[in-house]
């Protein structure tokens, strides 16, 4: 449990949790990935759930610690939909830099302006690092061009890689297309990724859901976010959010050839 544990040293030293709350959220967060698919099984599997957690509860220190267990479990992909604004999305960014990358993003994403710092989890963890193409910059959001130029590609990935993106359906079709283009994949033909994802919903209730009044039409935001789970052979979706009502009243059946299942939390 690398990423774990040096996460949990940053949460104590660092954040100064005491570790009677560290332990009780690991509980929750052991909890949440035995529900998530096992990325040792191979095969097509797709698992959704959700979190509910209460306002200022620390949703954000929940995930974060779900993504490092998730990572030390097998976990190669993960995308994290850090907010509706650019403020909000830079703010949760931060976090990760801190909580799970351990290096400053804006330094890895732009090489010229120096070696990246260590920061947070990055003074505990050694030989176990984290790739991201998104950075705390003010324009650090995901964008091909940047994608393209580090070169990142999925099939040879030595370190994990996580994705802090803003939750609005330009900023998912850009992903969307660069992952199935880069990778030459064709999900009507099956040609998926095997490497297992790990696609984080934070503030769920917001966008994420299907708001259209006909079935068969699809708001922006949820088409991208299932398009985007429809290129994993393996996938966990897991939203978080401290007002589920809206998650919960999905329709369980609903499903479409292109887009596959709905994100209804089974």
């Amino acid at each position: 449990w690398n990423y774990w544990d040096a996460y949990k040293k940053f949460l104590k030293n660092d954040e100064g949790r005491a570790i009677k709350i560290i332990e009780e959220n690991e509980n929750i967060i052991d909890e949440i990935l035995d529900l998530s698919g096992n990325p040792k099984i191979d095969g097509a599997w797709a698992r959704k759930g959700l979190v509910m957690g209460n306002v200022q509860s620390g949703k954000t220190q929940n995930y974060l610690g779900l993504i490092n267990k998730a990572m030390d479990a097998g976990y190669k992909v993960v995308i994290l939909l850090g907010g509706h604004m650019n403020n909000l999305r830079k703010q949760t960014q931060i976090r990760v830099d801190e909580g799970v990358i351990g290096r400053e993003s804006k330094h890895i994403v732009a090489p010229h302006l120096g070696v990246p710092k260590q920061t947070g989890v990055g003074k505990y963890r050694h030989g176990h690092n984290v790739a991201t193409v998104t950075s705390s910059d003010e324009f650090g959001d995901f964008q091909k061009r940047i994608a393209n130029i580090l070169g990142i590609t999925f099939d040879s990935l030595a370190d994990p890689i996580i994705f802090t993106v803003k939750k609005n359906h330009s900023i998912l079709k850009n992903l969307y297309e660069w992952i199935k283009t880069n990778h030459m994949l064709n999900p009507e033909d099956e040609k998926k990724l095997a490497l297992p994802l790990l696609f984080i919903d934070d503030e769920a209730d917001y966008a994420s859901i299907n708001t259209k009044s006909n079935r068969d039409d699809i708001t922006a935001t949820n088409k991208y976010i299932r398009e985007i789970l429809g290129l994993f052979n393996r996938s966990t979706y897991v939203a978080y959010t401290a007002t589920p009502f809206a998650n919960i009243f999905i329709d369980p059946d609903s499903t479409d050839e292109m887009y596959g299942d709905d994100l209804f939390p089974k």
